[in-house]
């Protein structure tokens, strides 16, 4: 994968980053390389970050945007580290999986919830125990 990453323009530094610039989960409960394995495939659903450029803040100085300075164009003007430490999803405390179930610091799967009665297809979703037996998708149709 991170060959993959490479290959598409992700530079050795920012996959350094995905892979070691954020604490692993307390208590690990699963492996080191599983956890390693879902922030490659998390950040790999995203383009190579852009390089530096040689005008921008270091990366050390926090991002700030002024009040007036409200555009589509905000987030690209975030440095390469800025934009790599930012996390829209959380990571699983047992996986690493970029995603928790609602009040929880686990996913579904690590939570032992049962698989969706009425998911079709091969990859079917996680559904509530106290629920119906269906998940969230299926619920709301």
């Amino acid at each position: 994968m991170a060959t993959v990453m490479l290959e598409t323009g992700w530079s050795s530094e920012q996959l350094r980053h995905v892979i070691t610039d954020r604490p692993l989960p307390t208590p690990v409960r699963t492996s080191v390389g599983a956890i390693i394995a879902a922030r490659l495939r998390a950040a790999q659903a995203y383009p190579p970050p852009a390089t530096a450029r040689h005008d921008a803040a270091p990366l050390d100085e926090p991002f700030a945007q002024t009040p007036t300075q409200r555009s589509s164009t905000a987030a690209a003007d975030r440095s390469v580290h800025q934009a790599l430490a930012y996390r829209a999803l959380v990571e699983c405390a047992g996986c690493g999986v970029p995603a928790t179930a609602p009040g929880e610091d686990l996913c579904p799967a690590c939570l032992g919830w049962p698989l969706c009665r009425t998911c079709p297809g091969p990859t079917r979703k996680r559904a509530h125990p106290d629920g119906d037996g269906r998940c969230t998708t299926c619920a709301s149709t």
